[in-house]
């Protein structure tokens, strides 16, 4: 259980700093 928490933890960071990147590159798309 302690590997997919730490999965779910690490894709949801990924997540968030891509989304993050994008709205830095594209402020027009928000």
């Amino acid at each position: 259980m302690t590997m997919l928490v730490s999965a779910l933890w690490g894709a949801g960071a990924i997540v968030v700093a891509a989304y993050m990147v994008v709205a830095l590159l594209r402020p027009d798309k928000f």
